[in-house]
């Protein structure tokens, strides 16, 4: 039931717009959204890009909240996070040297509080930046095509 519910919202977005290149453009900037690290923006963004592109605001709040939500967001991040370290570590730079004072007293409550200890906010917010453009431009053609082909058989 909840299934069919869900087909039925796709669907009723779909057919609001019937160019394949507008929705390929919402999915891949919903996407982007999703994402992204800007944690507290992600409306803010969804409305800014669907004014901006004269897209469907919300079928772009509808993909980047079925790509980040409760359940994905800590994956989401933790692989926003893991990504920034490899580029860093990949261009041998300390990534924690890069980060303001006040992120070392939250790592160090972090730590004694959870033993998680390493983070840092500008790997974290450079690996999300990166693979929310990377994928999200990746995603784009496959949706175009996608799309279309769904459009010419119905």
């Amino acid at each position: 039931m909840v299934l069919a519910q869900i087909r039925a919202l796709i669907k009723r977005l779909m057919y609001q717009e019937k160019s394949p290149h507008k929705l390929a453009l919402t999915c891949a900037l919903g996407v982007f959204i999703g994402i992204s690290p800007l944690i507290g923006f992600h409306t803010i963004m969804t409305i800014l890009f669907g004014w901006m592109f004269a897209l469907s605001i919300p079928a772009i709040f509808a993909v980047s909240v079925f790509v980040n939500n409760p359940w994905t967001m800590v994956p989401v991040y933790s692989i926003d996070h893991l990504f920034g370290s490899w580029f860093f570590n990949c261009l041998e730079i300390d990534c924690t040297q890069l980060d303001p004072s006040w992120v070392e007293s939250c790592n160090l409550f972090l730590k004694h509080h959870t033993g998680i200890s390493g983070l840092s906010l500008s790997a974290f917010l450079v690996g999300g930046n990166l693979l929310a453009v990377g994928i999200s431009v990746m995603l784009y053609p496959l949706m175009k095509r996608f799309f279309t082909v769904y459009f010419k058989q119905h």
